[in-house]
């Protein structure tokens, strides 16, 4: 039998939820193993200066979770939990070789463990069947007011006739900019910012122009000026944990934003997957101009990677057009997937998981701000990812070569960068996707190692 005793000195909330969070931190951090034997209700409650029945309504919630499992007269043991970050990567994790920091969600949580009773409940569920037959392009109507429900706590109101359901956010993100666009069409857009935009403008045929950021995001006069020239079709950005810069612009360059878009008739595509991991983040601009603006969200980095559905709230004259859209990528967003997700949306499953999601992005943000405090270094609360600004000499190629040679995947910022406006020397890390915090620690250390040495030949040979 272990001796695990959790630390709840930074814990909130009843002590019995505080005990079953600690545990779920304790096995995500490798601290404890699958298989390995908890305390006995009545020691543990003694080394807690707990009540019996407080450590007991502790085991019974992580048992809820599917973090343990108890017989009577044996005892209560952790359970295997297949971490689902693994299931989302594109090839086997051999992270003892290679540490892969390229890959942008958050670290495995509940998930894991909610999946199992949810696919349970969903094969005793004769209306289940009914999900393998084809249904309106937009969603099925209860999959729809689900969503508007998940929006609603995004702060965005929309009745279910203006939420379609899409095969996640990237997909809302082409097939909103179907319904606005053709080939040929200009997109204004904020000057670096997330690759699969510029995947899904190569797809479509579409031109990008770059607008320049600040420290608060996308410049009000900059996209004054590119509308006083005309000839843009719609605006794409990322107001909250602005990827890869993690800005979050603040509600006043919101409105400006906003208001420069509406004297211009230019349509917004607002790209939010990171609202709930930024609470106090203000109100999205769909908020501000539902009629304008075309939102879009989804559930990878809040849920599980791998659940590939999202919600796209467009205004009243544009849901035959997108709903069309989704028609011509895939029909419908695959139901038996939209189902789970829907059921954990209302079960309560979704925030459960996003608790833990939160809980570990925080720690490993603090875990990678303090080892990296020397360096310029933007990491926003909420953000599952840094941007981290190199010193001289280095330059973001090199360093991600460099990086590469000693074990260390990392992007750099031409990556992001639209049009051929010189990037700056930056690189994206993501410390969600590692599975342990062991191989944090591992991957900050081959980070610090870097930036204090100086690259062996940062410009190369010139003859």
């Amino acid at each position: 039998m272990t001796t695990w005793q959790p630390d709840l000195a930074s814990q909130s909330g009843p002590r019995y939820v505080a005990i079953a969070d600690a545990l779920s931190a304790d096995i995500a951090a490798g601290s404890l193993m699958a298989g390995e034997r908890l305390p006995t209700h009545r020691d543990l409650a003694w080394r807690l200066g707990v009540t019996v029945g407080t450590v007991s309504r502790a085991y019974a919630e992580a048992g809820r979770r599917g973090l343990v499992s108890g017989e009577v007269g044996r005892g209560t043991y952790v359970r295997t939990v297949v971490p689902a970050v693994t299931l989302a990567m594109a090839g086997p994790v051999v992270e003892d070789t290679f540490i892969d920091m390229t890959l942008n969600f958050p670290a495995a949580g509940s998930e894991a463990a909610a999946i199992g009773p949810t696919l349970q409940e969903m094969a005793a569920d004769p209306a289940t069947a009914g999900l393998l037959r084809y249904h309106p392009n937009g969603g099925l109507a209860e999959h729809r007011a689900t969503g508007a429900e998940w929006l609603a706590r995004c702060g965005v109101s929309a009745p279910p006739e203006r939420v379609l359901v899409t095969a996640g956010a990237q997909h809302g993100v082409i097939v909103v900019l179907a319904s606005l666009t053709r080939p040929g069409d200009r997109i204004l857009t904020e000057g670096i910012t997330y690759p699969g935009l510029q995947l899904a403008a190569r797809l479509l045929g579409l031109h990008l122009d770059p607008l320049p950021l600040d420290e608060h995001g996308l410049q009000p006069e900059a996209l004054e000026a590119a509308c006083r020239r005309g000839g843009y079709r719609a605006l794409y950005c990322i107001p909250t944990l602005q990827n890869p810069t993690t800005v979050t612009m603040p509600a006043e360059r919101r409105q400006a934003i906003v208001d420069i878009a509406r004297r211009h008739n230019l349509p917004i595509l607002e790209d939010d997957i990171f609202r709930r991991l930024a609470p106090e983040a203000p109100p999205p601009l769909c908020a501000l101009a539902p009629d304008l603006v075309y939102y879009v969200t989804g559930l990878s980095k809040t849920t599980a990677p791998g659940l590939r559905v999202g919600f796209a709230a467009v205004p009243a004259i544009a849901v035959d057009r997108v709903a069309s859209a989704i028609r011509t990528t895939c029909w419908i967003a695959p139901p038996i997937a939209v189902e789970i997700a829907c059921r954990w949306i209302r079960d309560g499953s979704a925030e459960r998981i996003l608790h833990d999601l939160r809980r570990e992005a925080a720690w490993r943000r603090e875990r990678t701000l303090k080892a990296l405090d020397r360096w310029d270094v933007n990491c926003a609360p909420g953000a599952l990812h840094i941007w981290l600004h190199l010193p001289e000499p280095w330059r973001s190629t090199d360093f991600t070569t460099e990086a590469k040679r000693r074990g260390l995947g990392v992007t750099p910022a031409e990556a992001f960068s639209v049009g051929r406006r010189a990037p700056s020397h930056a690189i994206r890390a993501c410390f969600g996707p590692l599975l342990s915090r062991p191989v944090l620690d591992k991957a900050l250390g081959i980070l610090t190692e870097m930036l204090a040495d100086r690259p062996l030949q940062a410009f190369g040979s010139i003859v």
